[in-house]
């Protein structure tokens, strides 16, 4: 499949959905992404992650237990074969426990299963490993619970969508023992299976979960926490827990990250710290048990720079504990640099019953870097605006000291309404306002282009063709759209809220956003490019296409505007095995026939500069 189809392909799936599931504003919209970001850099910092096992078993015994607070993006292989869904704090809503299992439309990769289908088919397995169930014929006492949540923080499963769960019997057949039918997004609820046949009381009983969604984007989203399978039990039994419920914000008042120079500048930088924070405890059966709770901030070196006094208080089964711990402490201003980071953790400890040691500690990564963000980093959805005239979208930031503007960063969807032919502006305003047509533009940058949708972070870097002082004080960026009825689609995060800061201008007004969530849109300010990750677009790096990608059977490569061919081409798998190394021809077509459908990455080097470029490459045979 080339780019052209790919794009063709999600454009008129993209058509047809907007226009069926736009909001009860006409001009703002939904929807969903096409990838998953988070997968995929964390494939690229470790392109073996997906196919790496460590667990080394017979069949597990019980009970079976898993409530996905383990860190990591996929399963726990100890307890689970495959790796479709997803491991993470994000795309629940008010989630049982810390972390959830999520079913999308994508594979293990964070790419669609097929992207050129519009159809509903089997998506992502969650298969358990075998289970030893022998020697409890007859036995009344077995179950399998689970909660289960639709949609969540991102895309509503449509009612022909479902998820389904199965389980072996003794044969070798997979039979269906459970479903449910998509809809919008309702509190988690607990099912519970009674398993009381012999059939499936056998050593190397296995039960799975599949999901039936549209398999060409990250959509139609399931939540599944806390599966548990115990014998001796009985419905709505068997958990013995106290967990955190959601991972900690930014510590920040106003922002999730900010320009650490920005940060030194304050007069008082202890005013821009939160004062507060709140953490809640879920008391799951437990019993009565007392709980011990501390706050601790980290600094690069893991040095603790601050522990709060441990809190003490006492808990029942069904309740939540709310901790609020107050607290006056600022980050170091005195760091002889312009960029730091600092840990965030809360924990708490217990006596008694030993419970789920991975869901009673929670972290966070305070960045100081150079740019400012509302976002937590990773989104949930996608966000465009439509209009007759005058399509536009600032995004209000409140700058803490003069300094040089160089840029911005946004997230565009790589497969939403598809625009990476299209061209915008980028803008700068200093003040908008709301319900009339007046603004002051300060800075415009045209004939831009959104991101490469193979970008990995989901951001794409634009430096700015002028140097642009800002002054203290409220500044707008964002972009003016060329053609009315295009939708960017800008990554949305749901778990943080800046409709206060996002606006939109349409058919002659500025409006201020009715859709929950923060725009994935970052301004960058002096002397360095920003950090982001592993693949950002820095003066560091060159230019270098693949095409078609995905390929079939070939691909050639292009480097736009080399002064020279002195380049080295080397290709990986996605274990690290060189697959191929030879110095790069411009008319050379390299064959993929011999490759598996698979992702690889192609390395670039450039010998007389000394610098390097890394593109994914994705085969489909």
């Amino acid at each position: 499949m080339t780019k052209f189809q790919f794009i063709k392909t999600s454009l008129a799936f993209l058509v047809a959905f907007v226009l069926i599931r736009g909001l009860a504003s006409a001009q703002e919209h939904v929807y969903p992404l096409g990838v998953n970001h988070v997968i995929l850099e964390y494939l690229e910092k470790d392109p073996g992650l997906v196919s790496r096992r460590t667990a080394i078993f017979d069949t597990v015994q019980l009970p079976f237990v898993d409530d996905f607070s383990r860190p990591g993006i996929y399963p726990f292989d100890s307890l689970w074969e495959d790796k479709d869904v997803f491991i993470n704090s994000n795309y629940a809503n008010r989630p049982v426990t810390i972390g959830v299992a999520t079913f999308d439309g994508l594979d293990a990769f964070g790419r669609p299963h097929d992207s050129l289908s519009s159809s509903d088919a089997i998506a992502d397995y969650l298969t358990s490993r075998p289970i030893d169930l022998g020697g409890l014929q007859n036995d009344p006492t077995v179950w399998l619970s689970f909660f289960v949540q639709p949609q969540g923080l991102g895309d509503i499963p449509e009612p022909q969508d479902s998820l389904v769960l199965q389980f072996k019997d003794s044969s070798g057949n997979w039979n269906w023992m459970w479903s449910e039918a998509g809809r919008a997004d309702s509190a988690f609820k607990r099912v519970n299976i009674h398993i009381n046949d012999n059939k499936y009381l056998y050593k190397g009983f296995q039960f799975r979960f599949y999901n039936i969604a549209t398999v060409n984007g990250n959509r139609d989203h399931w939540n599944l926490d806390y599966v548990i399978l115990n014998k001796n039990t009985a419905a709505n039994d068997s958990i013995r827990d106290n967990a955190f419920i959601n991972v900690q914000g930014s510590l920040l008042n106003e922002f999730s990250a900010m320009p650490y120079p920005h940060y030194k500048s304050l007069s008082n930088p202890a005013s821009a710290v939160r004062t507060s924070f709140s953490d809640t405890i879920r008391n799951i059966n437990y019993g009565n048990t007392s709980l011990n709770y501390i706050l601790e901030i980290q600094d690069e070196q893991q040095i603790v720079q601050y522990s709060s006094i441990p809190s003490n208080l006492n808990s029942s089964s069904g309740t939540n504990t709310i901790f609020n711990t107050t607290t006056t402490y600022s980050f170091s201003n005195s760091l002889p640099k312009d960029s730091t980071h600092f840990l965030f953790k809360s924990y708490f400890s217990q006596p008694g019953i030993l419970s789920n040691a991975n869901n009673d500690t929670s972290y966070h990564t305070q960045y100081f870097h150079n740019y400012y963000a509302y976002d937590d980093g990773s989104a949930e959805i996608a966000y465009g605006i439509t209009g007759n005239a005058d399509v536009k979208l600032a995004y209000l930031f409140n700058v803490k000291m003069t300094d040089t503007l160089r840029g911005v960063q946004i997230y565009f969807n790589p497969t939403g309404l598809n625009v990476h032919n299209k061209l915008f502006q980028l803008a700068v305003w200093s003040q908008l306002t709301v319900g009339s047509s007046n603004d002051n533009l300060i800075y415009k940058m045209i004939d831009q282009k959104p991101a490469n949708p193979d970008s990995i972070n989901g951001f794409a870097t634009y430096y700015f063709d002028s140097l642009l002082v800002i002054p203290a004080g409220n500044i707008y960026v964002g972009i003016i759209q060329n053609e009315p009825q295009t939708l960017y689609g800008i990554g949305l995060d749901r778990n943080t809220d800046s409709r206060s800061k996002m606006f939109y201008h349409v058919d002659g007004f500025w409006y201020q956003t009715s859709v929950k969530g923060s725009w994935m849109i970052r301004p960058f300010f002096g002397k360095e490019s920003p950090v982001v990750s592993v693949n950002e677009i820095n003066p560091e790096t060159f230019e270098v296409t693949l095409y078609p990608n995905p390929a079939n059977s070939q691909f050639n490569i292009e480097i736009p505007g080399r002064t020279h061919d002195d380049y080295q081409v080397t290709m990986f798998n996605i274990t690290g095995q060189k697959l191929l190394e030879e110095k790069f021809n411009p008319q050379h077509i390299y064959n993929t026939k011999f490759l598996s459908p698979s992702i690889y990455f192609v390395r670039i080097t450039d010998n007389r500069k000394g610098t390097v470029s890394v593109r994914k490459l994705i085969i489909r045979n």
